[in-house]
């Protein structure tokens, strides 16, 4: 499925967040979100996600795009993924 949401939180210590789309809490990982070309983002981004149901819950396989105007005012900005030269 394909949906937008809201960034719930994100802790990059523990490397996985929740994003809520449509009402529920969609299980976001850090490696999905370098894949996006991030380490970190802000609450309140809105994230367009492909998204599907593995092991009983909620799981984002990938984020398609990510509007950080959003964020809630007083967070940091996005940290953005290194590039390999």
């Amino acid at each position: 499925m394909i949906g937008t949401g809201t960034l719930a939180w994100f802790d990059l210590d523990k490397k996985f967040g929740f994003v809520t789309v449509g009402g529920r809490e969609v299980f976001l990982h850090m490696s999905v979100l370098k894949a996006a070309g991030y380490v970190w983002i802000p609450r309140g981004t809105t994230l367009r996600v492909q998204f599907g149901d593995e092991g009983g819950r909620s799981k984002i396989s990938e984020v398609l795009q990510v509007d950080t105007s959003t964020s809630h005012p007083g967070e940091s900005p996005p940290i953005l993924r290194k590039r390999r030269v």
